[in-house]
């Protein structure tokens, strides 16, 4: 990799859109140019970037659906592969630039994206668990056990929600459904040893008391 290009992604991870775009833009990096543009709240500039080489480039492709969704527009669908890859990116992007507003559209699409890629759900409550959001990711954790009833990782996500919000029966519950299928799942059995370890410490407490 060029030593501009590594600057620049330096930049862009630091969250210095505009020092990044100036030289994605050079480099005639289209996909990283519009996604700089629109953090920077230039959705026509991040439109002009993308159709540039929306036919070539599946991530430019992926971002003129996304200029659809933030504004409750349907004008491209996304595909699996692209939902796959980017709908988590972006809705975390979005949800650490304080882009509430797109945000809130972005999960509001989640029934046409979840046409494309059924895990539409889950992805979403990756990011929203990730974000601290905690109620909402709930929610869509139970969406896609609706359609996906033993997805492990969904359940694991559910339990921590639940552990977080401090319903810890709840998350116990959900946890040993994860190792009941999957005895082995490493994360689940790490975060089950930290559950029933707090349970036996607040137990032992009560009898002290």
């Amino acid at each position: 990799m060029k030593r501009s290009e590594q600057i620049a992604k330096q930049h862009f991870y630091k969250g210095e859109y505009k020092e990044a775009l100036e030289i994605f833009s050079k480099k005639n990096k289209y996909y990283e140019a519009g996604l700089c543009s629109l953090l920077l709240k230039d959705e026509k500039k991040a439109r002009e970037y993308w159709q540039q080489n929306e036919r070539r480039c599946p991530a430019c492709a992926w971002g003129l659906c996304v200029l659809g969704y933030i504004n409750l527009k349907a004008e491209k669908i996304a595909t699996f592969f692209q939902t796959r890859a980017f709908l988590e990116v972006y809705l975390n992007l979005f949800l650490e630039n304080e882009l509430i507003e797109w945000s809130q559209n972005l999960v509001s699409s989640c029934d046409i994206l979840y046409r494309s890629n059924p895990e539409a759900y889950k992805f979403i409550a990756r990011a929203l668990y990730a974000n601290g959001y905690f109620e909402l990711a709930i929610t869509f954790c139970q969406k896609s056990l609706r359609l996906f009833y033993a997805d492990p990782e969904a359940l694991l996500i559910l339990s921590q929600c639940q552990y977080l919000l401090k319903n810890r029966p709840e998350a116990l519950d959900s946890v040993n459904r994860v190792l009941n299928m999957v005895p082995d799942y490493y994360p689940a059995k790490i975060f089950r040893s930290i559950l029933m370890e707090e349970i036996e410490n607040k137990n032992n407490e009560k009898s002290e008391s």
